[in-house]
């Protein structure tokens, strides 16, 4: 038992080693000894591959070119990430395209000016990335019109409604140009427009032309005139009084007639009517006033002689025939009245002559027009 057991021990190995067929030989790699076989494969299998690794590295070859391609492998997971992303220049496309775990936090064209396609101030814009796409984005928002030249609320339409118009302003032009109204101008800004424009100046009070001075250069306006006043007021000029044209006397009454200026200075009609004579009409002397008798303007009126140089002779004897007190006579002899003396006057004399009833019974009409006949003084 022992001797056989033994025997087919060792004829087992033997078989088993010099590889001839045989039953034991078959059974053995039939797997009679499995238990045996794969331990030496495991073995022999642990013993190649170190000894594979100790010729890689010791041939600088083999091995040498297992390393590049783990390299290679490693970069790559390296690159890709666990994910297995492979980053590249962000853009807005609703991808992480950088591989940073953000989405289109960037884009070449974010923030860069763009036109929104809408009217006025909402046409500037910027990109935007929305929902991963560029949108332009409005950089204003309507808002009121106001005067500057831009079209504010977008409606299409630059500065409409008069923005800033519509007030009471001054032009800082003179008379009736300075009022005005505010008003929104084509160069964006308010300006105030004049409401009434300058015109021919007329006489109303106002500066029509604009020129600084009320109701001058009037046509007609300093013309020499007749006021219809008596005395020194009779004299005038046209002038304009802030609504019409009238004649103005070139000289108002006198408070008082000044004496021996042979002038109605209180404008009443009578030459120096208040004066009294300054001597008596029968006495010779300065020349008199018209006003300061009624024998005196009468005289005078015939001889103004009498009332501009001196009170003659000559002056004295025109009393007989101007004055109702006459010097020589009872009365003078261009008045009706008594019969005269023929001795008071020579013309009293010669009319008496012809006609004596003059000096006989009355002095009447027909007595004073022969004076101019006989005597050639003319009542």
């Amino acid at each position: 038992m022992v001797a056989a057991g033994m025997f087919a021990v060792t004829g087992c190995t033997e078989l088993g080693q010099s590889g001839l067929p045989g039953a034991f030989g078959t059974a053995g790699d039939a797997g009679m000894f499995d238990d045996g076989d794969d331990d030496d494969e495991d073995d022999s299998g642990t013993e190649g591959e170190d000894s594979g690794e100790g010729e890689g590295e010791g041939d600088g070859e083999d091995g040498a070119d297992d390393d590049d391609d783990d390299d290679d492998d490693d970069d790559a997971v390296d690159d890709a990430g666990e994910s297995g992303c492979v980053p590249e220049d962000e853009i807005c496309d609703g991808l992480d395209n950088d591989c940073n775990d953000e989405v289109d936090e960037t884009d070449p064209m974010l923030d860069a000016a763009c036109d929104t396609g809408d009217p006025g101030i909402c046409a500037d814009g910027v990109y935007a990335c929305t929902d991963g796409a560029l949108v332009c984005v409005p950089s204003n928002t309507p808002t009121d019109e106001t005067c500057n030249g831009e079209d504010d609320d977008c409606d299409g339409t630059v500065d409409n409604g008069d923005p800033g118009g519509g007030e009471d302003c001054d032009t800082a032009l003179d008379g009736v140009c300075a009022a005005g109204v505010t008003q929104c101008g084509s160069g964006g800004e308010v300006e105030c427009v004049q409401l009434v424009a300058e015109d021919d100046e007329t006489c109303n009070g106002l500066d029509d032309d604009c020129n600084g001075t009320v109701d001058d250069n009037i046509p007609g306006v300093g013309n020499v005139c007749g006021t219809g006043l008596l005395g020194a007021c009779a004299a005038g000029t046209f002038q304009c009084d802030g609504s019409a044209i009238t004649c103005v006397p070139d000289v108002m009454p006198a408070p008082a007639e000044i004496c021996g200026n042979m002038i109605d200075d209180d404008c009443n009609g009578a030459i120096d009517d208040t004066c009294g004579c300054p001597h008596d009409e029968c006495l010779t002397g300065e020349p008199l006033t018209p006003a300061c008798s009624t024998c005196a303007a009468n005289v005078c009126a015939a001889d103004p002689f009498c009332c501009a140089t001196a009170w003659d002779a000559i002056c004295v004897e025109e009393t007989d025939y101007f004055c109702t007190d006459s010097c020589s006579c009872a009365h003078g002899m261009c008045f009706t009245g008594v019969a005269l003396n023929p001795f008071c006057n020579t013309c009293v004399d010669t009319v008496c002559l012809f006609d004596s009833f003059c000096c006989a019974t009355t002095w009447d009409d027909i007595c004073i027009s022969e004076v101019a006949l006989y005597c050639g003084v003319t009542c």
